[in-house]
């Protein structure tokens, strides 16, 4: 990581991240390129998977390679989501080839294009620097406010929908606090903040916020898959499928998930979409995603899948945000920018260029926040609150919501679709 020192706040900032998240893993986080902020995606650099069709395939592309690329067979590490999702384990490999490097050679011994995979990195609300980046779009800040923004929407009282946050954690505090009431009764796994606030502390909880701000009669669970800033923001693809897992036990007809990454060859997850397949498929739920925060239009997954809703933001004058992804990533754009809600009370200190050491002071119960991430909980509150409003199936209400959505002409965000709630 020696290009720290770059004058150029975008990969400065890049750098720190992965710094961070490599230090919260145990070195367990590689990267396709040189400079780590000219990165494309994020993997494990011991792991591989696959789909369990193709591990004979991928056994005799193995038997295949010259003697001496692997020191031993590699080892199945688990076999998930009904043994239909196989994670290997590489030995190791005394040419020092990484993961990337050493799929090229199985395919050029025979074994299919995107067979088998890296386990990347999915991080929280990735975005904003030179090649990729794997954070929101700017850390917390504080404000004054004492009212969320989006306003609270009013909702006819209807049936209660299920809407499950994959993300961080919840702040517990917060479902309590006088001065966050539309939160009141939304539950989730404890993210353990103390005065001191870790790395990615209050993200689920403001999501969650942006949620009922949206559906205010929405049943909101956060099911946290790096609680207490444990991950550094991330998580391995082939461990998020099981906290998704986790959140259909709720049985949700929402689920916001403001994660995603990049992947090698721009190929389709392997991990999620037979989680799609084997698990979300013939169910009423709808996995609503955040675009990412790049400000490019190469597909971020899970937003790119066409079974994904896709949230890209907006600013408040309904123009795309400079930060946010667009393309096939982003089905709809809607708020991001600036946005406010619950926060918890303590201490952080930022960890990224150019406001790196800076301390915030958090004593509102609210914070002011930008990215995709909060852009997406808009759509997945509307989605739930036209649920409850009119008994529609999960797929009816996406479909409602998007259509509801004004048309953009603009060639280089390409044929999608600007949503532009009610929000005065």
């Amino acid at each position: 990581m020696s290009d720290w020192k770059i004058g150029n706040d975008s990969r400065r900032r890049t750098t720190d991240q992965l710094r961070d998240l490599r230090a919260a893993n145990d070195g367990g986080v590689a990267w396709d390129t040189e400079a780590p902020a000219d990165f494309t995606y994020l993997f494990h650099p011991d792991r591989v998977l696959m789909r369990s069709d193709d591990t004979a395939d991928f056994e005799r592309a193995v038997a295949q390679l010259d003697k001496g690329v692997l020191e031993e067979s590699p080892r199945v590490d688990a076999e998930l989501l009904d043994g239909q999702l196989v994670r290997y384990v590489l030995p190791r490999r005394p040419g020092g080839e990484t993961v990337p490097e050493l799929l090229d050679l199985l395919e050029r011994a025979g074994l299919r294009r995107g067979a088998v995979s890296p386990d990347h990195w999915v991080h929280v609300a990735p975005g904003g620097g030179g090649g990729g980046s794997a954070c929101p779009a700017t850390e917390p800040e504080e404000t004054g406010l004492t009212e969320p923004w989006p306003r609270l929407a009013p909702q006819k009282r209807g049936r209660t929908v299920s809407v499950v946050v994959v993300d961080t954690g919840w702040n517990p505090p917060s479902g309590s606090d006088p001065r966050t009431p539309w939160l009141d009764g939304v539950t989730g796994d404890d993210e353990e903040n103390g005065p001191e606030l870790r790395p990615y502390a209050g993200h689920g909880t403001f999501i969650a916020g942006v949620v009922r701000s949206m559906a205010p009669t929405s049943a909101v669970f956060v099911e946290g898959f790096a609680v207490g800033g444990i991950g550094g923001g991330g998580i391995l693809e082939s461990d998020l499928v099981g906290q998704l897992e986790e959140a259909l036990g709720h049985d949700p007809q929402v689920i916001n998930l403001s994660a995603g990454c990049r992947t090698r060859d721009d190929l389709p997850s392997i991990a999620l979409e037979v989680f799609h397949r084997t698990r979300l498929r013939r169910r009423d739920c709808v996995l609503v995603a955040a675009a990412g925060n790049d400000s490019w239009a190469a597909p971020f997954w899970p937003a790119a899948f066409p079974w994904a809703v896709g949230v890209g933001s907006l600013d408040r004058d309904g123009r795309v945000s400079d930060f946010s992804n667009y393309g096939v990533s982003a089905d709809v754009f809607t708020l991001g920018r600036n946005l406010v809600n619950a926060f918890p009370d303590g201490t952080f200190v930022c960890h990224e260029s150019p406001s790196k050491g800076d301390v915030r002071v958090f004593s509102t119960g609210l914070a002011r926040w930008s990215g995709t991430s909060f852009a997406a909980p808009v759509v997945a509150g509307l989605i739930a609150r036209h649920i409850s409003e009119t008994g529609s199936t999960a797929a009816e209400a996406r479909d409602a919501v998007l259509a509801g959505a004004t048309p953009d002409s603009d060639p280089v965000v390409g044929p999608h679709l600007e949503l532009h709630p009610d929000f005065e």
